[in-house]
């Protein structure tokens, strides 16, 4: 009995003296959702067939399911891409407002063949941070960007079928 004691006392010190930190595992989520984006672009002619773009889009996030995390959220994204050879390759930022005021950033990543229309694009986005109770999220996006007829001239728009994967801190 005294050996027990002994022995649980001393491995209490010891995992107080080294501050080995025991956590609960986060358990990964998946929300399937459909975003709409409305945006704008400037062009950079660099020759025939060739173009650098900068954009920039606006845009919400409906859950399939009517709820999630990014449920009923705004998406503010940025970037750009060089247009040649009938394909295009674009990289960008993103900040998510989720419903609490709080944010989540992304690197987002996409590309597909010019044409008129424009054909569906596939893209992945790694999420890099957020603000306040999600500043250690992780986790990442596949999605099919699929490109409407603009309303208005100079304004591009699109729907997105998007499968966000993440783990909150």
């Amino acid at each position: 009995m005294k050996k027990s004691i002994l022995i649980l006392g001393l491995s209490l010190v010891l995992l107080l003296t080294f501050g080995i930190n025991v956590q609960a595992q986060s358990k990964e989520v998946s929300e399937s959702a459909t975003t709409s984006f409305y945006g704008t672009s400037k062009v950079l002619p660099l020759g025939p067939d060739r173009a650098y773009v900068t954009w920039e889009t606006f845009g919400v996030v409906v859950s399939d399911t009517g709820a999630g995390l990014f449920h009923n959220v705004t998406v503010h994204c940025t970037g750009a891409y060089l247009g040649e050879k009938g394909s295009w390759e674009s990289k960008g930022y993103c900040a998510y407002t989720l419903k609490d005021g709080e944010k989540v950033f992304a690197s987002v990543k996409f590309g597909g063949k010019l044409g008129a229309p424009m054909p569906p694009a596939q893209g992945t986005s790694k999420m890099i941070g957020g603000t306040g109770k999600y500043l250690g999220i992780q986790g990442r996006t596949e999605y099919t960007s699929y490109f409407l007829r603009p309303s208005a001239e100079g304004v591009m728009q699109s729907l997105n079928k998007v499968k966000l994967i993440y783990t909150l801190p």
